[in-house]
């Protein structure tokens, strides 16, 4: 596996560096983002906490993936940027499998928990409105027209 960084800029609104990747992985699948993040972390100084893939990007037939890399200066400031989504897909297998099952266990805890007894409404009853009586209304005579004077 080869990486060139192919653009690196500092954003310092979010106190981030963005980079983008070009990862050659001939006779081999497209990595997996751990894999990336480890070793960019190791090759910029960077701890691996601070390192995020954003996006994998591998045309078809191509043994090539674009990638789209963040390095924050502060561990925090990742935590409330970056997606939990993207975070999680960032961990080790492992670790991420472990967070699915605790996200699921509590899904079915909240489904699990009986939804608090309220008692039945009555059927709304419609009003029957009373009929519309329509007078009948005298015809209007026509028009009177006067001829012109000259």
């Amino acid at each position: 596996m080869e990486i060139k960084v192919s653009d690196e800029s500092y954003n310092p609104l979010l106190k981030r560096k963005e980079i983008n990747l070009e990862i050659e992985h001939r006779g081999e699948g497209t990595p997996q983002r751990f894999d990336i993040r480890k070793r960019m972390a190791s090759k910029l100084g960077a701890k691996i906490e601070n390192v995020y893939v954003v996006a994998l990007r591998t045309s078809t037939g191509l043994q090539k993936t674009f990638c789209s890399l963040q390095i924050y200066d502060d561990p925090k400031m990742a935590l409330w940027i970056v997606p939990e989504h993207i975070a999680v897909r960032n961990l080790p297998a492992e670790e991420r499998t472990k967070v699915k099952e605790a996200k699921s266990a509590k899904v079915e805890k909240r489904a699990a928990k009986p939804a608090e007894k309220e008692e039945p409404k009555p059927p709304k009853q419609v009003e029957a409105k009373p009929s519309v009586k329509t007078e009948a209304k005298p015809e209007a005579e026509p028009a009177k027209t006067t001829k012109p004077t000259k």
